[in-house]
């Protein structure tokens, strides 16, 4: 999280292109991989330990935590047994606990010490230089090609005439129309999982998530804000429709405020973030589901632009209108689920249940 302040992303950026060490990003330092270091980065991590990053954590034979905060992704999800060896670098004295115990803490502050090590690093390097093992980089090259499979949009799902649009696909369609200058705020819900770790971000704080109480709700409120701090920029949010329903009403500001903010809603009828868990741990769900609402009109009712993805208007056609509008606009897209009872599976062995 505090890697992703701007003095702290430049160092960490400098250090990496001079020790090409891999990344492993929370939620909540989605951005801080520039373009030309993607090669270095092996994913997101948060919730469900079942993701590349977390497997290469757990076979790390060093850790560098980089302005770690554990309510970003508490440290029993990816150092169990509390082996790990961990350098703590942090502008704070770290949150201990019987997982977290780094061997060393250095809470100078993160931007001078990777600064200072940089320098150390690169008057070093006539003397000797080192390189990762042939079989380190093998495993590495197998953990990036399963990486970048994952976020490849099942190929059904790209037929014509489908109803529902999966999660990949949105991501796909959306990642091509979002420049690296745009904000993306991600409210709380299935889509907040499948966005943290598919959705690639390039700038520090310009993918914003809500972890720890993962409040529902954010993602409107935070578009505004964001649109009103980077004034003249598309603003995009992603909700839910449960979460949408929280804070909705704000919709009035962004229409006060002539705010360039592009809203999709992911359209399933439920509260699917809660449903596919008592789905996947009872084996039905409870007070979940939710009634009928016609977000196109909601959107009109408030003086904003809304448009509904379906078998006339795909998701892609409704999205470069939407970017093209001057002013909010509500982009209603009914969601295919029928997957994320994946999200939660294939948990690598000492994961806690």
């Amino acid at each position: 999280m505090r890697a992703s302040e701007g003095e702290a992303a430049c160092a960490l950026r400098r250090f990496l292109s001079i020790n090409h060490l891999p990344v492993v990003e929370t939620f909540q330092g989605a951005g801080v991989i520039p373009h030309d270091l993607e090669r270095l980065y092996f994913g997101r991590v948060g919730l469900f330990r079942n993701q590349p990053g977390d497997e290469i954590l757990r076979r790390s034979d060093l850790v560098i935590a980089v302005g770690y905060d554990p309510i970003e992704y508490e440290a029993r999800n990816w150092n169990a047994q509390g082996d790990t060896p961990i350098i703590c670098i942090d502008d704070v004295i770290p949150e201990f606990s019987r997982e977290y115990q780094p061997d060393t803490v250095i809470s100078h502050g993160i931007a001078p010490v990777l600064s200072a090590i940089t320098s150390l690093c690169e008057a070093g390097r006539g003397e000797s230089s080192w390189h990762l093992p042939e079989a380190s980089r093998v495993y590495l090259a197998g953990l990036r090609k399963r990486l970048e499979e994952s976020s490849v949009p099942p190929r059904e799902s790209l037929a014509a005439g489908s109803a529902l649009v999966h999660p990949l696909h949105i991501i796909s369609e959306l990642q091509q129309r979002v420049s690296d200058d745009m904000t993306v705020s991600v409210d709380v819900g299935s889509h907040y999982i499948w966005m943290g770790r598919n959705f690639r971000s390039y700038e520090p704080r310009h993918l914003l998530f809500s972890d720890g109480m993962q409040t529902l709700g954010v993602g409107l409120p935070w578009a505004i804000a964001a649109a009103l701090v980077r004034p003249g920029s598309t603003v995009v949010s992603v909700s839910g429709d449960g979460g949408f329903l929280f804070s909705g009403q704000e919709l009035d500001v962004a229409v006060r405020e002539h705010l360039r903010i592009v809203q999709l809603i992911w359209n399933d009828g439920y509260y699917d973030m809660v449903r596919f868990q008592e789905m996947s741990k009872y084996g039905r769900d409870a007070g979940v589901a939710l009634g009928h609402v016609d977000f196109v009109r909601y959107a009109e009712s408030f003086g904003a632009h809304g448009i509904r993805v379906d078998q006339k208007t795909p998701l892609g056609d409704a999205l470069d209108w939407a970017f093209a509008q001057d002013g909010p606009v509500i982009v209603d897209i009914p969601v295919d689920y029928s997957h994320n009872h994946e999200l939660n599976e294939s948990l690598i062995e000492d994961a806690l249940s």
